[in-house]
């Protein structure tokens, strides 16, 4: 994808943040007017852009707390150029991803990130709050060049801890932890929603691709009245949301292939909020309780019930989680 005259500045001055650059030497670099680098730059800013200006030294990057597709292709070194699509606002990434996936035919992972949802989803289609400026919100399409996906189960889980891999560089003083199967957790609430689709190839009968949704509450600190005592965020303080956007996405693309990986399980079992703890699992219509015991090789949950009868478990939702001297209800 060609980058405009805008987005050539905005490298140059990302590249040389802790510097002045001149605009004549913008424009001998670029080959261009210093009426067009003046042009591009009140372009920059007015999409967000925190730049500096001084007579006789030039122009200087600041920062953009806006989600920004050339910053996150720089910080990617332009690994996902052309792959990466950025809305400020979007029914759901999930849903525009999906679309995406039924008129392109995608070989290579593809990112779509929205600064707000209006229509963000999780699992069985319930409401995830999708906020801007304080949330991120993004979908990868994943595709399979074999069509062949063994032990599937456990791409959710290995999401989940490569996910938490990330964000500990950026929050490390945050024990994050994992309710099964598609939450990552911080002091008994949650900050991050995962929702993984099998999208079939309908010539093969076989999955084509999966498309992973991620939702997360990064600095949100005003929730609805029915999410405050079951939703948190992982910092009042705003991180750059450009930078973790494109760890998260470089990670993920570097290892889902290999998600089957037993040492991925053993990380999501270490940080497991319902083993050892008494549970509610709802399975359809049936409510499921009893003591978590194991996450099986396959990404499966075992739960002792309440009459001592073992019972595996390879779907339902974990609705209820008991701590000691109090119960944590599932929220989104």
């Amino acid at each position: 994808m060609k980058q405009t005259t805008a987005q050539k500045i905005l490298i140059q001055l990302i590249e040389h943040a802790d510097s002045w650059l001149s605009g004549d030497a913008l424009a001998t670099q670029l080959e261009i007017s210093r009426e067009s680098v003046w042009k591009a730059i009140n372009t920059l800013r007015k999409q967000g852009n925190e730049i500096e200006s001084r007579k006789n030294m030039g122009y200087r990057f600041v920062k953009n707390a806006s989600l920004n597709a050339a910053i996150i292709n720089y910080y990617t070194n332009q690994d996902f150029a052309g792959r990466l699509y950025v809305d400020d606002e979007v029914t759901s990434t999930q849903s525009v991803a999906k679309a995406f996936l039924s008129h392109h035919q995608v070989t290579q992972p593809t990112v779509f990130v929205a600064n707000a949802q209006t229509e963000g989803y999780g699992r069985r289609g319930r409401a995830f709050f999708s906020p801007a400026e304080t949330g991120l919100y993004f979908s990868m399409i994943l595709p399979n060049p074999t069509h062949e996906w063994p032990k599937a189960g456990l791409m959710t889980t290995t999401f989940a801890v490569l996910i938490t891999d990330v964000l500990r560089q950026f929050f490390p003083d945050q024990d994050f932890q994992y309710k099964w199967v598609n939450d990552i957790y911080l002091n008994h609430k949650k900050v991050v929603g995962i929702l993984t689709e099998a999208v079939l190839d309908l010539e093969s009968s076989s999955t084509a691709a999966f498309v992973v949704g991620i939702g997360m509450n990064v600095a949100t600190q005003l929730f609805p009245n029915d999410l405050k005592a079951k939703v948190t965020s992982m910092s009042a303080t705003p991180v750059d949301r450009n930078l973790l956007v494109s760890r998260l996405i470089e990670t993920i693309a570097a290892h889902y292939m290999d998600y089957a990986n037993p040492e991925y399980l053993d990380a999501y079992r270490q940080h497991a909020v319902v083993l050892g703890r008494e549970v509610h699992l709802q399975l359809g219509d049936e409510t499921v309780v009893g003591v978590a015991q194991q996450i099986e090789a396959d990404g499966a949950l075992t739960i002792k019930t309440t009459d001592g009868e073992l019972r595996t478990f390879t779907s339902g939702e974990v609705t209820k989680v008991h701590y000691a001297g109090q119960q944590e209800d599932s929220q989104k």
